[in-house]
């Protein structure tokens, strides 16, 4: 039985194929047990980083959403507030989400207009694998501010967990329409689309996260991915020695499984 796996933003994004053309499918559970087995850390891996770039500034998902305006503290209505938002992010620096999810509680509590403090509290819930929780703070950011392209980001993330991949997809392209030069958001909708076997769109996602980020090693390797769901192990494997050469580590792996008869 072969097996493959697909790595997405943070997570690990896994597909399997048998000996033969004819593709299989493999439930949820099945899919994380294959991919405990190559990478035990694989499930808990999230593309992106937990530590604040600079306080006040919070979490930023990438180096592409890093070119996005940060959730600072600017504007702040009252000390209070203000003294609140402040140890939320101290919080998050710390590890401590169940900390930081209290302060922005009462951020929003106080000023229900502030829209960092949502963006933030969302960040804290996702963190904190309450996902529904994390979707409610998302989506009231997004009310006061429809172009945020960083919950629009997250909430796709959220929706990708709990196996919403046509709600992660949409989030993805409001995204991409508000910002047509992410990566990061082309490839995150490339693996949404892949998971539910779209293998010709998640492709195109590919080429163009690729396009504005030469040595996005991650997008080559899953588009290698779609190339081999796809049938065209040539351009599969040429995929994975690319991430190979980037440094990718899990790319050796497909080429030995894939392309040893290439």
């Amino acid at each position: 039985m072969r097996y493959l796996f697909f790595l997405f933003i943070s997570l690990f994004l896994l597909y399997s194929c048998n000996s033969g053309k004819q593709q299989e499918t493999r439930d949820g559970s099945e899919i994380a047990e294959m991919a405990k087995k190559i990478d035990p850390d694989s499930i808990a891996k999230l593309e992106t980083e937990k530590n604040p770039v600079d306080k006040p500034m919070l979490m930023q998902p990438s180096k592409e959403a890093a070119k996005e305006p940060p959730a600072g503290m600017d504007n702040i209505s009252s000390s209070a507030v203000s003294q609140e938002f402040r140890a939320g992010t101290d919080s998050y620096e710390k590890g401590d989400y169940t900390g930081g999810i209290k302060h922005f509680e009462k951020v929003v509590s106080m000023d229900p207009e502030n829209r960092k403090a949502y963006y933030n509290l969302g960040l804290g819930r996702y963190y904190a694998n309450d996902f529904q929780g994390a979707i409610g703070a998302f989506t009231n950011a997004l009310k006061i501010s429809p172009e945020d392209t960083l919950s629009l980001l997250y909430r796709g993330l959220v929706y990708y967990h709990i196996n919403d991949f046509r709600n992660a997809i949409k989030d993805y392209s409001k995204a991409i329409d508000i910002n047509p030069n992410w990566s990061k958001a082309y490839y995150n909708r490339g693996t949404a689309r892949g998971r539910m076997k779209d293998y010709n769109g998640a492709i195109l996602d590919f080429n163009k996260s690729i396009e504005l980020k030469e040595d996005n090693a991650e997008a080559y390797f899953n588009r290698g991915i779609a190339y081999h769901m796809l049938g065209n192990d040539y351009e599969a494997c040429y995929d994975w020695n690319k991430a190979k050469s980037l440094g990718y580590f899990n790319a050796e792996k497909a080429i030995q499984e894939y392309c040893q008869d290439k």
